[in-house]
């Protein structure tokens, strides 16, 4: 898995928001990962963050390698602003898969 990573970091294409950063590389297979520190909310908040994202990415998406490193701001939005930011680059990220 960490092999995985690295070449997600090194190779992906990054987005940036105010909540987290986001990696994206094509792939046959969909897989979601986190990078959070535990410094930014306990372990309530950020698990509920990340299920967020979950849930909106495989509603979305069918395939393609995710990373998000988490900032303090997700643990701290709504739901609604996270899916805001992912309709202003879903497009983005579809054509990635093309």
């Amino acid at each position: 898995m960490k092999k995985r990573i690295r070449e997600l970091l090194k190779e992906g294409k990054k987005f940036e928001s105010l909540y987290f950063n986001l990696y994206v590389n094509k792939r046959e297979d969909l897989k979601i990962g986190f990078i959070v520190n535990s410094k930014i909310g306990n372990p309530v908040k950020r698990n509920k963050a990340k299920r967020i994202i979950r849930e909106i990415i495989r509603k979305n998406f069918k395939k393609g390698d995710f990373l998000f490193l988490l900032k303090k701001e997700a643990i701290e939005t709504e739901k609604e602003n996270i899916e805001n930011f992912f309709e202003n680059i879903k497009n983005e990220i579809s054509a990635i898969f093309n």
